[in-house]
């Protein structure tokens, strides 16, 4: 059973990845003790964890806000992807389980098929996007790596959530997840790597072309 603290630094957090709570926006600790149902000290705790995770800013005589997502911190985090995904995909590459592989694919190419990316489809996409990239993380054996990449995934939702992506992106996303899942159940270990950090690359991009339009 979770803590008090855990449980209101978790809803917190879903507040900030969601949009919920925008960027530079001041958090009051009193409004979230009534909305989450808790008293302030484990909201006081909660907060002290994610302004350690670079979720919140603490500013002296000041308050406590959101974190604004900066150009660097994007640039931060998909240098971290791109360097650590390949490696974590070759540390878990015969642990993953193929048949869960096999059904993700199925799940993207019907999306694919039907080419409509409405909201709906959009919503499932990033489900999708979210579960492949943990099935691989967490196949890697690394407790460490684990925790780290599992923060870094976090922030790039949160930056996911607050970006609209074009169609056409959609599209080409959704043909490189398929690419990766196939590379992996051929058992081809150099190809799936090579795809990975290309689809990192492309979604580095796609990110930078939303803030730009």
């Amino acid at each position: 059973m979770k803590s008090l603290k855990e449980k209101a630094y978790d809803e917190l957090k879903e507040l900030i990845i969601s949009g919920e709570l925008k960027s530079n926006e001041r958090i009051d600790e009193e409004a979230l003790s009534k909305s989450l149902n808790v008293s302030r000290t484990p909201i006081r705790e909660a907060i002290n964890v994610l302004a350690q995770e670079n979720w919140i800013s603490i500013i002296p005589r000041k308050g406590m806000f959101v974190k604004n997502i900066s150009i660097k911190e994007i640039n931060d985090i998909f240098q971290v992807r791109c360097i650590f995904e390949p490696v974590i995909l070759e540390m878990a590459f015969e642990s993953i389980d193929r048949e869960i592989l096999k059904k993700l694919k199925e799940k993207f190419e019907q999306i694919y098929s039907e080419k409509k990316f409405t909201d709906k489809e959009n919503i499932l996409l990033d489900k999708l996007d979210n579960e492949l990239h943990l099935l691989i993380l967490r196949n890697c054996n690394n407790h460490f790596i684990i925790k780290m990449m599992e923060n870094v995934y976090e922030h790039n939702m949160r930056i996911r959530n607050l970006s609209i992506q074009p169609k056409s992106r959609r599209i080409l996303a959704t043909e490189e997840h398929i690419k990766i899942i196939d590379y992996i159940l051929n058992d081809d270990l150099k190809k799936a790597t090579k795809e990975l950090k290309n689809h990192n690359i492309k979604a580095k991009e796609g990110f930078f072309n939303s803030i730009i339009n």
